[in-house]
């Protein structure tokens, strides 16, 4: 019998629309699993500091996953599982070889990882860094440079050591790339209707609805939601 005990959802994509803006039903359905009891928790790509701001008034009151995986925040404390100085020197030597690259403005805070605008053919970005051997993946909002072994579902394991549960009581929502290795490991994983063919792929459960309402779908086929 599937036991979920904890929530784990991706942002942009999933309880965004395609415009980044957060939907209230995300909001609210992730409050109400919270309440019922389950631990709720975001994991995103973006930097420490914007995903412990949204999770914080969302509500959601487990670790905060942010740089893929890459960095985590709980009450109070920062673990980093990774480094920035590998992605900086691939970066470096991608700039020299495509001067029109530019870095996201979050990066400023970012510290684990590189992520650069989505203006660029990533996979001539992979050809070039082909022998730094990173982790590049790509979402419809960043591409993510990152040290080998970086995801979403390393920090979820972090996530659970921190809270003393076991992977397989984790239900994970997602829509992108960087989701698909979460939607893959954890005990349940929910791709959001607008999900790319990858998280999909990866997912036990496609939710017919596309971003928050994906989720609240997902919740309810779970039964974390009447």
């Amino acid at each position: 019998m599937l036991l979920i005990r904890y929530v784990v959802s991706d942002i942009d994509g999933t309880i965004t629309d395609a415009q980044k803006r957060i939907q209230a039903v995300g909001i609210r359905c992730l409050r109400e699993v919270q309440e019922r009891g389950v631990t709720v928790s975001i994991a995103s790509g973006n930097v420490l500091p914007l995903a412990h701001g949204i999770g914080l008034y969302i509500g959601a009151k487990g670790p905060v996953i942010a740089e893929n995986g890459g960095i985590l925040g709980y009450q109070e404390k920062i673990y980093r599982l990774h480094s920035i100085a590998k992605p900086l020197r691939a970066y470096q030597h991608l700039k020299q070889r495509m001067p029109e690259v530019e870095r996201l403005f979050t990066d400023n805070w970012r510290e684990t990882e590189v992520a650069l605008k989505p203006t660029v053919d990533p996979a001539r970005v992979r050809a070039i860094l082909k022998d730094f051997g990173l982790e590049i993946e790509v979402t419809g909002f960043a591409i993510h440079m990152m040290e080998p072994g970086q995801s979403k579902l390393e920090g979820v394991k972090k996530a659970c050591e921190l809270l003393a549960l076991d992977l397989s009581e984790v239900a994970a929502f997602g829509d992108s790339d960087n989701d698909a290795k979460m939607l893959a490991g954890v005990g349940y994983g929910v791709a959001v209707g607008n999900a790319s063919p990858a998280a999909k792929s990866a997912a036990m459960y496609v939710a017919s609805r596309k971003h928050s309402d994906g989720v609240e779908e997902g919740l309810k086929h779970l039964g974390l939601l009447p």
